[in-house]
């Protein structure tokens, strides 16, 4: 959790470990369906459904326990009471999105804070925060007028590395507008898991080549042209500073595109020191940006 002051700062506030059940919920394992007068259908575990349909804080949710624990932490850590909270998340993929914003916001209920209602992948937050998000003209500005501009579609590569997973995604972002276009996750890949890997390996090689492996299938887009430059890679979690991963990055962006051998790896870094508070550091500021119009352009213009 991070919380973003007028003065320009920001605090970092408390990265909370969850339990079994949450961090089943947030990979999305999935388990036998149940489907009961008590559980109405549930694609996930048993231990999970046992809180299904997820409507009330009287019956937790899996998000409930950590997001109070985050709450209070703020509360703390500023001497002042929380009002409002935006929920971001590094992979929304595992779940249906609706379903998870609505457990995000029943999850919240009771706390006394507001929630902004949303929640969005961080790669979509990051993009305005680091000024790397295209803005195109008025549709009727005419290509003769001062006042337009061209705003050509851009490509990016999103790498969330954690103790319990890999997640790599390819974007493109076209007047503002940000879309996945390719998707990998792995618990295989985790940090933990990688960790084994290279303990119990005959080859010390064969567990950075799963890294490459993966990047290769999301960044090997047919569709893609060949010649097109990647704008950015953005890498964040808490086990980016992995340096095998990291390797596998420049080394995949060589390959596949012709500028990936110059792209800039350290934006997230710049920006968030740590790079686990990287989402909750953006959505921080998207939120106050949507209290002080322009403020969010002058933050990234800054950077």
């Amino acid at each position: 959790m991070s919380a973003y002051h007028s003065n320009g700062s920001y605090v970092d506030i408390a990265k909370i470990e969850g339990g079994a059940t949450y961090k089943e919920y947030m990979l999305g394992l999935r388990g036998e369906p149940v489907n009961d007068v008590s559980a109405p259908y549930c694609p996930f575990s048993t231990r999970i459904c046992q809180y299904s349909p997820f409507k009330s804080v009287h019956h937790l949710n899996p998000l409930a326990p950590i997001l109070k624990a985050l709450v209070t932490s703020a509360d703390s850590a500023l001497e002042t009471s929380v009002k409002s909270v935006a929920v971001s998340a590094y992979d929304i993929g595992t779940i249906d999105h609706g379903s998870a914003r609505n457990d995000v916001n029943a999850a919240l209920e009771g706390l006394g804070v507001y929630s902004y209602g949303r929640l969005d992948h961080v790669a979509r937050q990051l993009a305005p925060a680091l000024g790397i998000r295209g803005n195109c003209s008025e549709p009727h500005i005419p290509p003769n007028e001062p006042a337009y501009h061209e705003d050509p579609a851009q490509i990016h590569l999103t790498v969330e590395y954690t103790r319990d997973a890999m997640t790599v995604g390819l974007w493109t972002e076209d007047c503002g507008v940000m879309e996945m276009t390719k998707r990998w996750n792995s618990a295989q890949l985790g940090d933990n898991a990688m960790q084994t890997c290279r303990k119990t390996a005959q080859n010390e090689t064969t567990c950075e080549k799963s890294f490459i492996s993966a990047l290769r299938s999301v960044s090997q887009d047919s569709s893609r042209d060949k010649s097109e430059e990647i704008d950015s890679v953005l890498v964040f979690g808490e086990c980016a500073d992995d340096e095998a991963m990291l390797d596998a990055v420049r080394q995949v962006l060589k390959e596949q595109f012709p500028n990936g051998d110059s792209v800039d790896s350290s934006r997230v870094r710049d920006f968030s020191p740590d790079p686990v508070f990287a989402g909750s550091r953006a959505m921080a500021l998207a939120v106050w940006a949507a209290q002080d119009p322009g403020h969010e352009s002058q933050y990234a213009r800054e950077l």
